[in-house]
């Protein structure tokens, strides 16, 4: 819980600021046990977590693990990290969480568990857990850090790559809205007032552009409109995510890049669980709740409901028939089942996977840019044509 509190510190200064804690008597001693004199204290009320940005859990992870082998107690490493985010109360404010807690005799899974600042992933949560219970935090921290990093690199390449059909998208839509909106009209006001009969195509695009001119605004509300609702439906797992996140499984290319995404996550969590002991049954439970897409997250949430039967893993994968997943991962399932190496097998597959997605995101953009050119320099072509076939009527008269 996250209280507000206002009071006078040892030098009379008057403080305010939050403090976290699990009831109000524990923020009141902690206070207290610090020399501030509390004058009013009460809990804030949050109507949301945020969750902590990826970029952030992964300096902080690689941070704590380098502190550790230099065997610098927890509390004490966390109380160094406070000087990298003198500017961020939001951070300053969950580190002081955690300090707080371990002073009082939580462990770290504790302490992140019980802070309500930050919405944590379920698989570092526990992946903490067990390694706190196996004494290789430091090192486990640093395989964290690698791994989140991993899942950053890919997010910011496919960014990357959609960049450009993005800005070419983007003007397009300024050129041709400035066209219809400006040129056409004063073109065509020159022509009718020369009394003369406008082309067909001149006349549809007068239509079009008066359209613009009339609705635009309108037609922009409701744009916005209907992409904030189709983001909240989005963020709810109802039939209609699971029928637009099953749709795009059925798309030719796209299936293949988002498979190669999906599974390879699953691969790297799955890895890193079972490399840290966590329990395989477990791990499946914590992997299944990591996929994005609703329709994947389903079929392995069945998997493992069936390994928690008894079922083994590659039985389980295989009599599913939701979705058909690639052969390499039921073959990579298969081996590394039979060999006892899972953990290196899935930890491979990953690698594969991200390699893979690299050529396949390529492919996709090479096919979309002469698409996109074709398409943006028809509408254009066609308005241009427009315009001059009226000025071309006029010079023949």
């Amino acid at each position: 819980m996250i209280f507000y509190y206002n009071g006078f510190d040892k030098n009379g200064k008057n403080v305010k600021s939050n403090i976290t804690a699990d009831t109000l008597a524990d923020a009141t001693e902690i206070l207290q046990s610090n020399g501030i004199l509390i004058e009013t204290i009460k809990e804030k009320k949050t109507f949301f977590t945020p969750k902590v940005k990826n970029a952030e859990l992964i300096i902080i992870c690689r941070n704590l693990s380098i502190y550790l082998k230099s065997s610098i107690p927890l509390y004490q490493a966390l109380a160094l990290l406070k000087n990298s985010y003198e500017s961020n109360k939001k951070m300053l404010l969950w580190l002081d969480s955690l300090i707080n807690s371990l002073k009082s005799g939580s462990t770290f899974f504790e302490a992140l568990e019980r802070q309500s600042i930050f919405k944590l992933p379920q698989f570092f949560l526990y992946t903490i857990k067990v390694s706190e219970k196996s004494s290789s935090l430091a090192p486990t921290l640093k395989e964290l850090s690698d791994f989140m990093n991993g899942i950053e690199r890919i997010k910011k390449e496919v960014t990357k790559a959609f960049v450009y059909p993005g800005f070419i998208i983007f003007i397009s839509i300024v050129m041709i809205n400035f066209m219809l909106t400006n040129i056409v009209p004063n073109i065509v006001d020159m022509f009718t007032s020369m009394g003369n009969e406008l082309p067909a195509s001149t006349q549809f695009t007068l239509t079009v552009s008066h359209f613009f001119q009339d609705y635009g605004f309108i037609l922009l509300l409701i744009f916005l409109g209907t992409t904030s609702a189709l983001g909240f439906i989005w963020s709810r797992q109802g039939k209609f995510r699971l029928y637009i996140d099953t749709f795009l499984l059925k798309l030719p290319l796209v299936k293949t890049i988002l498979l190669n995404y999906e599974l390879g996550r699953f691969c790297s969590v799955t890895s890193l669980l079972l490399k840290n002991g966590v329990p395989f049954a477990q791990t499946m439970n914590f992997s299944s709740k990591i996929f994005s897409n609703l329709l994947l997250q389903k079929v392995f949430e069945k998997i493992s409901n069936q390994i928690v039967e008894g079922k083994s893993f590659f039985d389980s994968v295989k009599s599913q028939d939701m979705i058909k997943l690639p052969s390499d991962f039921l073959s990579a399932v298969a081996i590394g089942e039979n060999s006892s190496e899972l953990p290196f097998t899935l930890e491979t597959l990953a690698e594969f996977y991200e390699e893979n997605n690299k050529d396949k995101i390529g492919i996709l953009l090479s096919l979309m840019e002469p698409v996109l050119m074709v398409f943006v320099g028809g509408i254009i072509g066609f308005l241009v044509i427009s315009m001059l076939l009226p000025i071309f009527s006029i010079s023949i008269q």
